[in-house]
């Protein structure tokens, strides 16, 4: 579950709690912290540094969130026939049974929560909509709960009998983001999708050294489309530039990379495998869901999810290609497009996952923007 705190990060009490060496624990917008080595930095208990930063506050909502489950949520609202199925684990307290009443609202073909000892896993999000000349931004604190006893033996093989397998966030579940590359070669030819998030545990434990993809970092060639935002793949590269670490990427064997930059433009670029090859290509933002942003709202929406709905999408118009173009043909650029929508339209409501009131909902606020979006990169 994701608890949502509007915070400052220029106030006093954010600017107190900001990192001041790569892996010490303290905040950095963007990126993640676990909740123990933040409570070691600030020297306090933890909810009582929480506290400090949302001033007091409650929280401004509670979420379904975690960058698998998102992501699939997305996919199976507008691609509701395609038997959407979401693994994951979930503690034996209270937490656990909101996680299953939320699940119960998505369209998901089915579920498969594994149940352990402890908290269920949670993440405090502190956003601060003004960030970024109003772009907004976020900073995460995960408690890692029953999350650090779920592993590659929790994934029957139901799970691999799928046409697309997504591993979304696996370094919020360690011994699953160790056991990667067993996990990928089990996939018997079915699409291989990685999503990654900031993995704290390896920067923790050697702060500004490369981050591995496996055990013995070897998950590479194994993997048919990585999404990552630009500190994520640089990380996992060692490279110091995006472009950089996506051509090392693809040289070690990954079919295709999409980095993501906040609200500025995606880099996509794809070698030998599942799509055509394509060179470096920049694809910009949605003008219409900005122009939309700047509007007054009721309700403000913030930027948690947007990247996991950007996998979404992604995912989905993947979904969409593999229906009528053979393996090797698909086109990297068109698969983005939704993604692009997607990841904007997530800014218009708090919290990442979306809850329809009927099927077909979301599918149809999404189509004005997609038919704008396309036609804005045809101009």
């Amino acid at each position: 579950m994701d608890t949502l705190y509007r915070a400052d990060f220029s106030g006093s009490a954010f600017q107190a709690a900001l990192s001041r060496r790569e892996g010490d624990g303290g905040l950095s917008p963007g990126r993640l912290v676990f909740a123990e080595h933040f409570e070691r930095f600030m020297g306090k208990p933890y909810e009582e540094a929480l506290g400090a930063l949302i001033l007091g506050r409650g929280s401004d909502s509670q979420n379904l969130g975690g960058p698998s489950v998102v992501s699939l949520a997305h996919v199976a609202q507008v691609r509701p026939g395609d038997g959407i199925c979401f693994f994951g684990v979930r503690g034996n307290d209270e937490t656990g049974g909101l996680v299953e009443k939320a699940l119960a609202r998505l369209p998901f073909k089915n579920y498969s929560l594994s149940v352990r000892e402890g908290a269920t896993p949670r993440t405090d999000v502190l956003s601060d909509p003004h960030y970024d000349n109003g772009h907004g931004e976020r900073t995460f604190i995960n408690l890692l709960g029953a999350a650090s006893r779920f592993g590659p033996p929790d994934l029957g093989d139901s799970f691999f009998e799928a046409d697309i397998l997504a591993f979304g966030g696996t370094a919020l579940i360690p011994a699953l983001h160790d056991g990667l590359s067993e996990l990928l070669k089990r996939a018997k030819g079915a699409v291989t999708v990685v999503n990654l998030v900031y993995d704290f545990r390896s920067e923790e434990a050697s702060p500004g050294k490369k981050w591995k993809l496996g055990l013995r970092d070897d998950a590479y060639p194994h993997i048919d489309l990585l999404i990552a935002d630009r500190d994520e793949v640089v990380k996992t590269s060692g490279c110091t530039s995006p472009e950089d670490a996506m051509a090392w990427l693809l040289s070690r064997g990954v079919g295709a990379v999409v980095v993501t930059e906040g609200a500025r433009p995606i880099r996509l670029a794809a070698g030998k495998g599942l799509f055509t090859p394509r060179e470096l290509t920049l694809l910009s933002a949605s003008e219409a869901i900005n122009q939309d942003l700047a509007l007054p709202r009721e309700t403000p929406g913030d930027t948690t999810g947007c990247g996991d709905n950007f996998a979404g999408g992604l995912i989905a118009g993947i979904a969409e290609q593999l229906g009528v173009r053979p393996r090797g043909s698909l086109d990297l650029r068109d698969a983005c497009i939704p993604a692009v929508v997607a990841g904007g339209f997530a800014c218009f409501t708090v919290g990442g996952t979306y809850y329809e009131s009927h099927s077909g909902e979301k599918q149809k606020k999404l189509e004005p923007y997609l038919k704008a979006y396309e036609k804005q990169l045809k101009e």
